[in-house]
């Protein structure tokens, strides 16, 4: 087996293992979709630093302009270290926790209070009402005047809290995060390797597999990409979901190429062996001998016509 379409398979068995196996770990009761829930709140963060930054300041005060800075940055730094209150009372529901009970973790706006020495409202809050939403906090003028003097608003300060509305389900399992991730790289990887291949080793179109594996592959590529950039919040997420997409293209067009030179390939090695075979007439004729052996030996031709 060549060496492209070796490393190719291996890598694709490879990532088939990684996902069954992952998908296989065990999971305890205190984490049953902390993964989901996380990658959650991260995308959530995502969209709201995003929307942050894109509001124009420019009529405040310098120092609420200054003051919503160090909160935006305050936020980012939040996000980056993934530390996040848990839901220990409502294992079925999505239900915000102001402040961690058991760890002390705070979620993003009490963080953000506290960053600011406003440890006295994280407490008052945490103690009247510990899963309120931030929304309901319109009435708690402490609260209202901190806001002002960050330069953010009630609402926004509700957009930082990640949405805990709906129907009540549970968040994303840990199963089908890993397989919606797992799957995406999977397709990735493949349309990567059979696109090297198919524009290498396989650049003539003569392993049929790596043309099937390269169209196939694509095009679950270019779903997942498509997926990404439609689904995106922000920029980088549509400039990555463009680029999964544009990948995927690739390997669908180097898969249809090979396909498209192997056909060539066949129709001229079928031409060259038809002119190669030697011409008929459209009748042949033979003579063969006859010995008839016995008591009265006799010999004779016969004549033969094929037409």
């Amino acid at each position: 087996m060549p060496l492209l379409r070796r490393s190719a398979v291996l890598a694709f068995a490879a990532l088939v293992v990684g996902i069954a196996g992952a998908a296989s770990l065990p999971r305890s009761a205190d984490t049953k979709s902390d993964l989901g829930e996380t990658a959650r709140i991260h995308g959530h963060f995502g969209s709201v630093l995003t929307e942050l930054r894109a509001v124009d300041v420019s009529h405040m005060p310098s120092d609420r302009r200054a003051n919503r800075s160090a909160l935006v940055a305050t936020l980012r730094q939040y996000d980056d270290r993934g530390a996040f209150p848990n839901n220990y009372d409502f294992p079925e529901q999505l239900t915000p926790y102001f402040v961690d009970r058991k760890t002390g973790v705070r979620c993003a706006v009490a963080h953000l209070l506290q960053s600011t020495g406003r440890r006295d409202i994280v407490d008052r809050v945490a103690r009247a009402n510990n899963n309120v939403l931030v929304a309901d906090l319109a009435g708690d003028t402490a609260f209202t005047s901190w806001l002002d003097q960050q330069g953010i608003t009630l609402a926004e300060a509700a957009r930082i809290q990640p949405s805990y509305e709906g129907d009540g389900s549970p968040g994303v399992g840990v199963g089908t995060v890993v397989a919606v991730v797992g799957g995406s790289l999977l397709a990735v990887g493949s349309a990567v390797g059979t696109s090297i291949w198919n524009s290498t080793g396989n650049a003539d179109g003569h392993n049929r597999f790596g043309n099937v594996l390269g169209v196939t592959s694509g095009l679950l590529t270019t779903v997942v990409g498509g997926a990404i950039a439609t689904g995106a919040q922000g920029g980088d997420q549509q400039a990555i979901g463009v680029s999964v997409v544009l990948v995927g293209g690739l390997s669908v067009a180097l898969g249809s190429r090979g396909f498209a030179r192997r056909a060539r390939r066949v129709a001229t090695r079928r031409e060259a062996e038809r002119l190669q075979e030697p011409a008929r007439d459209d009748w042949q004729t033979s003579i063969v001998p006859i010995i008839a052996m016995g008591r009265n030996p006799t010999a004779g031709m016969a004549l033969q016509i094929r037409f």
